[in-house]
């Protein structure tokens, strides 16, 4: 039996992009939970010369781009148009 972060690495390694809240439905665990995973994955992934690629969220109203936040928890309000509906960021693991 895996364990929920060998879960999120064998996932995101396939190369699909997928979001916090679609991981944390596949291991049935939380959101914050799911967070802390991501954050301790891309720091074992490393020593396998491969990273976590983040899409980056963006904003529904005025197409506004969340880039380079290094969080890897999702922005909860646009800082131009101040809407609350947030395409959320995609992860996946590729090789260096």
């Amino acid at each position: 039996m895996k364990t929920r972060r060998e879960q999120i690495v064998e996932l995101l390694s396939k190369n699909e992009k997928m979001t916090i809240q679609e991981l944390a439905d596949f291991t049935k665990a939380s959101v914050k939970t799911v967070a802390a995973d991501l954050d301790s994955v891309r720091k074992t992934i490393k020593y396998d010369n491969k990273r976590i690629e983040v899409n980056p969220a963006s904003c529904v109203g005025c197409n506004y781009v969340f880039s380079g936040r290094g969080r890897i928890s999702d922005p909860h309000k646009c800082p131009e148009c101040h809407s609350e509906r947030i395409n959320p960021q995609k992860f996946r693991i590729v090789s260096v």
